[in-house]
């Protein structure tokens, strides 16, 4: 029986009342709620959570923070990296330890698909346009935070239509909204900046963004390369007309898909390493 959006949206809303949102991630929330709150309020929270603390320096020790293995202490993340970088990296780990469970190995490939989209939209942003990486890495972390959502709330019924290629209309034929939307929903709840929430809503369909469109452009586009260098079951990345649009629109050419895909190749270890903070 086809699902109604407005209970999916409600049962979103109340992930926190049915103490399945990690304290640590409600206190950041409420921290970083005030753009004039004080950081070290935020290092006191992370610090208190010896397990997030660990993620945090981990991940921002990856190569597009810009200080691959340099960093060895909280304290001189929140310094190198500044308060809302690694409010964005509190949050995106929080909602991953929330939505992940060892020994899954759905979810571990979805982790590994979600990288490889981050690891993409780093490169191109890097390369080929004026974005700041660090920010559109975070965002292609969670670009398909909707479906961990259907995953966690619906899994039986989400299960059986993963893997195929119209699942956006399979989502919306058994849950009333598509995981972009869904998605959207929690991060709009979480407080993710907008750019990435609007990378959420609107990475299948960049066009549809009423701003922040080339950074959203640029997640829809490393999706859809993903799938072409490394496909798996857990990706939904179909090419379209927007993408070619967008290649033209950021003068990529073959020689730079073939690097990219060179480079995702390389990224191996990385992504292993990255899938141990599951």
């Amino acid at each position: 029986m086809k699902m109604d959006a407005s209970e999916v949206r409600r049962a979103i809303e109340k992930l926190d009342s049915l103490s399945t949102i990690p304290v640590v991630l409600t206190q950041v929330i409420r921290a970083t709620a005030d753009p004039s709150s004080d950081p070290d309020e935020l290092y006191k929270i992370i610090s208190r959570d010896q397990a997030l603390s660990s993620k945090v320096l981990k991940l921002a020790n990856s190569p597009f923070f810009g200080y691959s293995g340099k960093i060895g202490e909280l304290e001189q993340a929140i310094i190198l990296l500044g308060y809302d970088r690694i409010r964005n990296l509190s949050l995106s780990i929080s909602v991953i330890s929330m939505f992940s469970k060892k020994g899954d190995v759905n979810l571990r490939n979805f982790w590994a698909h979600s990288y490889e989209v981050a690891f993409i939209s780093a490169y191109i942003a890097e390369s080929a346009t004026m974005l700041n990486s660090q920010e559109i890495f975070m965002a292609g972390l969670l670009h398909d935070l909707g479906r961990l959502i259907f995953y966690k709330l619906y899994r039986d019924r989400y299960r059986a239509i993963l893997g195929t290629d119209d699942i956006l209309e399979m989502e919306v034929s058994a849950f009333g909204c598509d995981h972009a939307e869904a998605g959207s929903w929690f991060a709009v709840k979480t407080r993710l900046p907008e750019e990435q929430v609007l990378a959420i809503r609107h990475h299948h369909a960049p066009s549809g963004a009423p701003q922040f469109r080339d950074f959203v452009s640029v997640i829809s586009l490393a999706e859809a390369l993903s799938r072409r260098y490394s496909p798996k079951i857990e990706d939904d990345g179909i090419w379209t007309e927007e993408h070619d649009a967008i290649l033209l629109e950021l003068g990529l050419t073959n020689e730079d898909l073939e690097e990219i895909g060179n480079r995702l190749f390389t990224e191996e270890a990385e992504i292993q390493g990255f899938l141990e903070l599951l």
